[in-house]
This record gives structure tokens, C-alpha cells and sequence, in this order.
């Protein structure tokens, strides 16, 4: 008997904390209208100078010279990008996708994963700040980027990050 309660409630606890689980795939298609969208998984590897070019466009560290991102297409023309970048909120890592079009317009961002207690995750209002912005914004959380109050760290990573993202895809892509 005691098994088997031991068992359902692990199987509750299971299901109570479960998280949606999402494909990049889909998240991406969430910002697109058309309907028969291709996705195309790549990777950039940086030289060390590429990464310091990158770097200083950025005003932001690299942390990793291997960046995976995504082409959008649609049938051959393409439409834009998606970057994922990971980077450490306070302790531990965030993976964040940076979607923008053709034109390097940031055209939304999706936290992927995100393994800081959740109250310093930033809600969806927040990350629209960043929907039009360019790599010509400074993107610098506390000046054009509001801060998440009890949160600042996440938006200062997350904001660094977008500008990582904007500079690859402004310099590489």
C-alpha cells in the first residue's frame, strides 16, 4: 500500500511541476504569419578575432564561439533568423532565441530554458520591449531597457544577449 501512494504521488508531483515542452520549431512559427515555413538548424563557429569583432559591436562578452541558429525561409526566400544564445542569469543558465527578420529587426525573443527560481523570469509584456529594436538601439537594461524589479540581473543577461544576437546577425548572417 504504501508503494503504490508513494507512487501516485510521485506521478502528481510529476505532472504538477511538468513544463510545457515546446520545439524551437514551433516557437519560431509563432512569430511568423505564413503558413509553410522552413526551418533550416545551422551553426556559426567564430575565430577569435570574428568573436572579438562580434564582441565589440555588441558591447557584450561572447561566451562561446559556437552559436547555433536558425534560416527561415519561405519555399527561396528567406524571411530571417533565429539565434539561440545561453547565457548565465545570476548562477545558472537561460537559453534565449532571438528571432529577427531580413532586415536584423528583432521581431520578438523566447526564453527557452530558464533555470533560475521562476520569480525572476520575465513575463511576456516585458520581452515586447524588444520587438523593432535594432542593433543601431543600445539595448542596455536600466536606459532604453526597463528593469524587472526584483529581477535585474535577468533583464541585464537578457539584454546583453540581444545585442549578441542583433551583432551576428547584423555581421554574419
Amino acid at each position: 500500500m504504501l508503494q503504490k501512494t508513494t507512487l501516485i504521488f510521485s506521478i502528481f508531483i510529476s505532472i504538477l511541476f511538468a513544463e510545457d515542452k515546446i520545439s524551437i520549431d514551433d516557437l519560431i512559427k509563432t512569430n511568423y504569419i505564413e503558413e509553410n515555413i522552413n526551418i533550416e538548424k545551422k551553426s556559426l563557429i567564430f575565430t577569435k578575432d570574428e568573436a572579438k569583432s562580434i564582441q565589440e559591436a555588441a558591447r557584450s562578452k561572447v561566451h562561446s564561439k559556437i552559436v547555433r541558429y536558425y534560416k527561415i525561409s519561405n519555399n527561396q526566400e528567406v524571411l530571417g533568423h533565429a539565434i539561440l544564445l545561453k547565457q548565465r542569469i545570476r548562477t545558472k543558465n537561460a537559453a534565449i532565441l532571438y528571432i529577427v527578420d531580413v532586415n536584423n529587426t528583432m521581431l520578438g525573443l523566447e526564453i527557452v530554458s530558464f533555470k533560475e527560481p521562476s520569480e525572476y523570469k520575465p513575463n511576456d509584456e516585458w520581452k515586447k520591449i524588444f520587438i523593432g529594436k535594432t542593433s543601431e538601439d543600445t539595448l542596455i537594461a536600466g536606459k532604453d531597457i526597463a528593469t524587472i524589479s526584483g529581477a535585474t540581473l535577468s533583464a541585464r543577461a537578457i539584454s546583453d544577449a540581444a545585442r549578441l544576437a542583433l551583432a551576428i546577425a547584423t555581421n554574419r548572417l
